[in-house]
């Protein structure tokens, strides 16, 4: 297997184990150079670069929230929140500390060290970049084959329950 396939394929146990209920996750301890592997890793994927956008997002939902029970206190609400906020910002590195958890949990500290290195290599860099149009458009090839084989077996077994005197 490539280390590509390798990482497609432990990416799925990644997405399995982000189901684990978090206090399972700090039952096991994770050594400090396993738990630094898998930040390797955080740092080195562009995937998590959309957490960078969950604190903003909290924010609005947080601010919404309390406009609606105080409308009249919109800008005040807005203001708060916002320096609210900024101050919690600093926090953000907690979320990389807790997805690490995840990865350390779901690899060895050298297959991290692997993935981190494939990951910060050209391949990689191309993979990161070039991966969410290819696994769209891997979809969309399964969605025309299974179209085409789908018509196909329809219309053979439409053939077959014809000879076999069931016209449909």
């Amino acid at each position: 297997m490539t280390l590509i396939g390798k990482f497609v394929r432990t990416a799925a146990v990644v997405a399995a184990l982000a189901a684990v209920p978090t206090s399972s996750l700090y039952a096991q301890e994770i050594s400090q150079s396993h738990l630094a592997a898998a930040l390797a890793v955080i740092n080195a994927t562009t995937a998590t670069q959309s957490f960078d956008t969950r604190l903003p997002q909290l924010a609005n939902e947080v601010t919404n929230r309390l406009i609606r029970a105080r409308p009249d206190l919109h800008q005040e609400i807005a203001d708060t929140v916002q320096a609210v906020a900024l101050k919690l910002a600093v926090r953000r590195r907690e979320l990389d500390q807790d997805v690490a958890r995840v990865y350390a949990k779901a690899f060895t500290e050298d297959e991290l060290k692997v993935i981190a290195t494939f990951l910060k290599s050209p391949a990689g860099q191309k993979y990161q970049k070039d991966g969410p149009a290819v696994f769209r458009d891997t979809l969309q090839a399964v969605q025309a084959w299974s179209d085409r084989v789908g018509a196909e077996l329809l219309d053979k077994t439409k053939e077959e329950l014809k000879k076999q005197g069931h016209p449909l």
